[in-house]
């Protein structure tokens, strides 16, 4: 890996606040392309579907490893719509992580189908593949692990658990684009695999979107009707399905971003590097681990608070000092209320519950200066 995709660029912070995401230092890299991308939409007056949007569904499902790629109008859609495009029905059970945005258990739930959750590793935040099987029962179908903050969950003992089971595998890849473990990409063992490109994302656009990738034939053509109306032929359809379509816009400018990902990735890694560096034998201060077999690529970069200040003391101390961290996630899916209907109740998943009152994530993306790094390290200090 040379110096171009490992060190960070010398891009100039605002003197007031560091924050999660430098979407205007991105775009002063990506330089004209981008404007070019826009403007090449504009002017063709194709911007539903169209060869935009095919050129980067084929570029990103080969980059992930994957044979089909179905671009969609967000994250949330490409896990509800993969559900039915798998075979899950109405009232199946799918086994997901209760740590976690609340959109991968509100899919299922939106789908007609029922969250089952499986507590989380304590050291990773990842789901606990001994969790999943506990949880398993004769109406479950499917499983869906979150591949939580850059990094994969064991993919392949999840795929040998559903394989040895008969349930299928949908994976969260909403944080791991690029993401690799044990050799594999989010998206290569699954039977498909849902991803968001909101625009804070490793690889984000000018707006909402997302993709379903997939091995299987079968299910890419039933996901190419279900987000048409269920439509494959104009004004034909075969099943109901939904208006959910990846714009051409969007495309083409995560077209444009897509080769600079591996490097983007790589900066985060040094910036994450130079954060584990400085806060190694803290006692106040754990970061998540990196699980064997990973290459982590930092969407976050999460650290348990155990010092004597709370969670939330020390994040408003960092805000105070132009540093703002956030907290991915401050209450467990499970006891949300709209979960209230699900059956559970507070202290089923004691680590999840437990590392939603103690993490909180520090700025780590790409176009951070080493002056900022530092800011950010002795506010950290300052604050636990």
């Amino acid at each position: 890996m040379n110096a171009a995709t490992t060190s960070s660029p010398a891009v100039t912070q605002s003197p007031a606040t560091i924050g999660p995401v430098d979407l205007a230092s991105e775009r002063a890299e990506l330089g004209p392309a981008l404007d070019e991308a826009v403007l090449r939409v504009m002017r063709s007056g194709q911007f539903v579907l169209g060869p935009e949007v095919e050129r980067f569904e084929q570029a990103f499902a080969a980059y992930q490893g994957c044979a089909h790629g179905i671009g969609l109008a967000s994250g949330t859609d490409a896990l509800a719509l993969a559900l039915p495009a798998l075979g899950v029905q109405p009232g199946d059970h799918v086994v997901t992580s209760p740590f976690t945005f609340f959109a991968s258990a509100g899919s299922i739930a939106w789908m007609g189908c029922v969250p089952r959750f499986a507590d989380v590793e304590e050291q990773t935040g990842l789901i606990d593949v001994r969790a999943v099987e506990s949880a398993l029962d004769a109406q479950t179908t499917c499983v869906l692990p979150v591949h939580l903050y850059g990094q994969l969950a064991d993919v392949r003992a999840l795929r040998a658990l559903c394989d040895r089971k008969k349930l299928v595998l949908l994976e969260d890849g909403a944080q791991a684009h690029g993401a690799r473990r044990d050799g594999v990409r989010c998206g290569e063992l699954g039977d498909a695999a849902g991803f968001s490109f909101y625009p804070t994302k490793n690889l984000g656009g000018a707006g909402d979107g997302g993709i379903t990738l997939t091995q299987r034939e079968d299910v890419a053509r039933q996901l190419r009707k279900l987000r048409d109306h269920g439509s494959s032929i104009k004004y034909v359809h075969d099943v109901v399905g939904t208006n959910s379509r990846l714009a051409a816009l969007q495309a083409a400018v995560l077209t444009i971003k897509l080769p600079r990902l591996d490097a983007w990735n790589a900066r985060r890694r040094v910036n994450a590097a130079r954060y584990d560096a400085a806060f190694a034998g803290d006692e106040r201060l754990r970061p998540l681990r990196t699980a064997p077999g990973a290459e982590h690529t930092y969407h976050q970069y999460t650290l348990r608070v155990l010092g004597k200040r709370t969670r939330d003391e020390v994040v408003a101390g960092l805000r105070e000092r132009g540093v703002i961290a956030g907290i991915h996630y401050p209450k467990p899916v499970h006891v949300q209320a709209a979960a209230a209907g699900w059956g559970y109740r507070e202290g089923e998943f004691p680590v999840a519950e437990r590392l939603a009152r103690e993490v909180i994530c520090l700025p780590v993306h790409p176009f951070l200066s080493e002056a900022a790094l530092e800011r950010v390290i002795a506010a950290v200090r300052a604050c636990v």
